[in-house]
C-alpha cells in the first residue's frame, strides 16, 4: 500500500484495484462510488487544506492553535489511511 504525499499536492485518493461495479453484489457500485469518492476524498481534502493552512501561516508568521489543528489533521490524516488499508483488502468475488 502506497500513502501517495507529492510535493504541491500533498495527499491523493488512492486508485482503486477494481472497477465501483467490481464488488457487486457484496456491495453496489453507488456505495462503493460514494465511499470512495466522496467519503474517503474528503479525508483526503481534509488532511490537504490544514496543510495548506499551515503553510500559509508559517510563510505569514501567523500563530496557529497547534493542538487543534493537529488534532484535525491527525484525524484526517487517520481516515486516509484507514480507507486506503480498507480498500487494499477488498477484492471481487470469485468468478469460479
Amino acid at each position: 500500500m502506497v500513502i501517495l504525499v507529492k510535493p504541491g499536492r500533498f495527499y491523493v485518493l488512492p486508485q482503486l484495484s477494481y472497477g465501483y461495479g467490481d464488488l457487486a453484489p457484496l456491495m453496489s457500485e453507488e456505495q462503493l462510488r460514494i465511499h470512495h469518492s466522496k467519503h474517503h476524498m474528503a479525508y483526503v481534502n481534509g488532511a490537504n487544506s490544514i496543510l495548506q493552512r499551515l503553510d500559509k501561516a508559517r510563510k505569514e508568521n501567523a500563530e496557529v492553535d497547534i493542538k487543534a489543528t493537529l488534532k484535525e489533521l491527525s484525524f484526517n490524516i487517520g481516515g486516509h489511511l484507514l480507507h486506503s488499508l480498507f480498500w487494499g483488502n477488498l477484492a471481487p468475488p470469485s468468478k469460479e
